[in-house]
């Protein structure tokens, strides 16, 4: 049996795949419920990307709060691997926004945590925006991290707010098979 190294086996590729998938996700929330902007997508997936690379995140959350609780949200988990576990295609229908906020949240992994500042402050400059210190809502996965403030809101033009939150992805629907339907038979 072989071993190999995160920085042996990911690649930027595989960065670009993961952050493509969760900005799939992105898109489909804004496509449903108006945020994050439209105009702010690439900048999330480009954020996404660069610090997958360097293995850098350890969750990344996106939805809506209100009042301090999740009305709905994605949580993505970054395995030992790079692989991400959670979210992808789970973007719910037809949830109540109305006088909700966007969020969107990242918690950094301990690798970032171990970097000098001169380094840190190097990747942050390849990154579209910055973000600033912040919290999740009061039932939320975690109470540390990083999210797009008000102060990064303006200088990247997403429709970011504060922090984020998780929802359970255990609850998630089945999935009916497709039904094949049989072809019609010839004669003649």
């Amino acid at each position: 049996m072989s071993s190999y190294t995160y920085a042996e086996t990911f690649t930027r590729t595989h960065a670009r795949r993961l952050a493509g998938r969760v900005t799939t996700d992105l898109r489909q929330s804004c496509v449903l419920y108006g945020s994050p902007s439209s105009d702010g997508l690439d900048d999330y997936r480009v954020e996404l990307e660069e610090l997958l690379i360097g293995g850098y995140v350890d969750t990344y959350q996106f939805g809506f709060k209100k009042s301090g609780k999740v009305v709905w949200s994605l949580r993505y988990t970054v395995g030992p691997d790079g692989g991400l576990t959670g979210g992808a295609g789970g973007v719910p229908t037809g949830v109540d926004v109305t006088q909700a906020s966007w969020f969107n949240h990242l918690i950094y992994s301990s690798t970032w945590h171990q970097l000098g500042d001169s380094t840190k402050e190097a990747v942050e400059s390849k990154l579209p925006f910055a973000r600033v210190p912040g919290s999740l809502p009061s039932d939320a996965y975690a109470v540390t991290g990083k999210t797009i403030g008000p102060m990064a809101q303006e200088a990247s033009g997403c429709a970011a707010r504060s922090s984020g939150v998780g929802r359970d992805r255990r609850k998630r629907r089945a999935v009916r098979p497709h039904r094949r339907v049989p072809e019609p038979v010839r004669t003649g």
